[in-house]
């Protein structure tokens, strides 16, 4: 409502005028076209406003889980994420918390206490999280006899795909998963303000997309590897066009010895493939 200095309406105001005022009293067809566009021209600004809020928010309404598309649980060897294009994100290193929408679906890292990891990753697939547990095969000795088994690649870490305040509902109290299951945070970054820990770490989409594909390829001579044992030769980003790993995307990398194709996936490692000889790569500016 528009009102004037000394908080009088300008309707009382036209009002006080034609009662001081005999003949504009006299004259009622005045009094009630006065009223009418004084009233209409108060409540105008409001309409234009309200209308306005509701125009500008329609177009990008999210669901109630995040994000424009509803999400889906699980997610298997074949299926990846939407990708961002390579200006939305630097490919190859960990995204600020400070900087991700709260409604933006990202790749968080959560962590989960020993032994705890599978029915963290039950709940998320129950929340309708997608989520995705890289897996290997390793040789051990069970009751005698060398046996190849199954495995997490990296042990205790789960990667799911949500916003920030979806984070909320499973690492937060009351949440009851909350007890066993946190966020996996970078120590290189500063520490938040609203939270008073280091930002949770976030993979760009494009780098999980890779991360993915060449983990989901099974091979006894790919492998997680921390950073200090692998060397990147130049920087060099190529994509795999042979063999097992073909379609994959990386840096050239030697590690173990041999060339290879690496991922490096932020405060957790690089993922090498087995060996990938030279003349199985195309070289591209970025990815």
């Amino acid at each position: 409502m528009l009102e004037l200095c000394h908080g009088e309406k300008w309707s009382d105001l036209f009002q006080s005028m034609f009662a001081q005022n005999s003949l504009m009293t006299d004259l009622g067809l005045y009094k009630i076209f006065f009223s009418f566009f004084i009233t209409y021209w108060e409540i105008l600004p409001t309409f234009a406003i309200r209308h306005y809020v509701k125009m500008d928010t329609l177009p990008n309404v999210n669901t109630p889980r995040g994000g424009t598309e509803p999400s889906h649980a699980g997610l298997t060897s074949n299926v990846s994420p939407k990708v961002q294009g390579p200006e939305a994100e630097n490919s190859h290193t960990g995204v600020s918390s400070d900087f991700v929408p709260k409604n933006k679906q990202r790749w968080f890292v959560l962590r989960a206490t020993y032994g705890r990891s599978k029915k963290a990753n039950e709940a998320l697939e129950k929340g309708k999280v997608k989520t995705y547990v890289p897996m290997h095969f390793v040789y051990k000795e069970v009751n005698g006899k060398k046996m190849r088994v199954q495995e997490p690649l990296v042990p205790n870490i789960i990667f799911a795909y949500m916003t920030r305040e979806q984070t909320y509902d499973y690492v937060k109290e009351p949440a009851l998963t909350a007890s066993y299951l946190k966020y996996y945070t970078d120590k290189t970054r500063p520490v938040e303000s609203s939270t008073g820990h280091n930002p949770p770490v976030i993979i760009p989409d494009a780098v999980m997309e890779q991360f993915i594909k060449a983990s989901s390829i099974e091979s006894d001579h790919s492998m997680m590897l921390p950073k200090e044992r692998c060397r990147f030769k130049k920087d060099e980003l190529v994509r795999v066009v042979k063999g097992d790993f073909r379609g994959v995307v990386g840096k050239v990398t030697r590690a173990a010895g041999q060339q290879r194709v690496g991922i490096e996936i932020d405060s957790i490692g690089i993922f090498v493939t087995a060996y990938i000889p030279s003349d199985f790569m195309e070289k591209l500016d970025r990815l």
